[in-house]
Order: structure tokens, then C-alpha cells, then sequence
């Protein structure tokens, strides 16, 4: 079953982002994005991108204070986008980055959901539908 697939793919992948360092934050587009990530049991600095500051002047500001940043940008055409001038900031200022999780979600999801905003939605249906709950709400 498809549905099973990817709720277990996506629970996969919330529970290494749990792994990982705390120091290490999450950049995404916007307020809706922190407000998914933070329902679903993120704990740790979720930085967005969309805020009136330039994407190089926001991971200026990350160097020396971080070595290394999460991308969660949605998978659309804006969100690829950002993504890659995200990188591109982050190169520029000898900062570390991981796209393997929004890699990830864009493998398992790319049919049901298409931004990070939405995964709480996707997360409750597959919950009913499979009988399931989802493991990583209580990080």
C-alpha cells in the first residue's frame, strides 16, 4: 500500500532529523512551514527564509554561529528556487548544508503533498485511514 509507504518513509525521516545535532537548524520558506515542523515534534531552531532580509544576508548571519544548516524548502518550482540559492549562500560563507531529507520527503510525498506546510495534513489522514500514529510528536 502506497499510504503505508510513505507515512513510514516520513516517519523515517522526522526521526533522523531528530537525531541529528539540536545546534543544527532547519531553514524554510516561511511561518506555516515552522508552525508543520513544530506540530510534528521538531525541536530545534527553524529559521525562515521569507522575512524582508536577502537569502545571502539570513545565512550570513548563521556563519560562526553554525556550521551546518538543514534545507526543508517546499518541492515546487519556487522551492527549488530557494533551495539552490540557499546552497549557493551557505558555499559563499563555508557553511555545511543537508538536502538529503528534503530529498527525501520529495520522494516519499511528491504525489500526496507538495510543501512542507502540509505534511500535518498528510500525517492526520494517513493516521486514520491506516490506524497508525505518528511516532515523533513527542521529541
Amino acid at each position: 500500500m502506497r499510504l503505508k509507504e510513505e507515512f513510514e518513509g516520513l516517519q523515517e525521516v522526522f526521526q533522523n532529523i531528530k537525531a541529528e545535532d539540536k545546534d543544527i537548524p532547519i531553514i524554510v520558506e516561511g511561518k506555516k512551514d515552522v508552525e508543520a515542523l513544530k506540530s510534528l515534534g521538531v525541536e530545534r531552531k527553524i529559521i525562515k527564509i521569507k522575512r524582508g532580509k536577502s537569502i545571502f544576508r539570513i545565512i550570513e548571519e548563521l556563519r560562526g554561529k553554525h556550521d551546518k544548516v538543514i534545507i526543508l524548502t517546499d518541492w515546487d518550482s519556487s522551492g527549488r528556487r530557494l533551495c539552490y540559492k540557499i546552497k549557493k549562500a551557505c558555499e559563499s560563507n563555508i557553511i555545511e548544508y543537508d538536502v538529503e531529507y528534503r530529498k527525501t520527503l520529495i520522494k516519499f510525498l511528491k504525489k500526496e503533498v507538495k510543501d512542507v506546510e502540509s505534511i500535518p495534513a498528510f500525517v492526520k489522514r494517513a493516521e486514520r485511514i491506516l490506524g497508525q500514529s505518528f511516532k515523533t510528536r513527542d521529541v
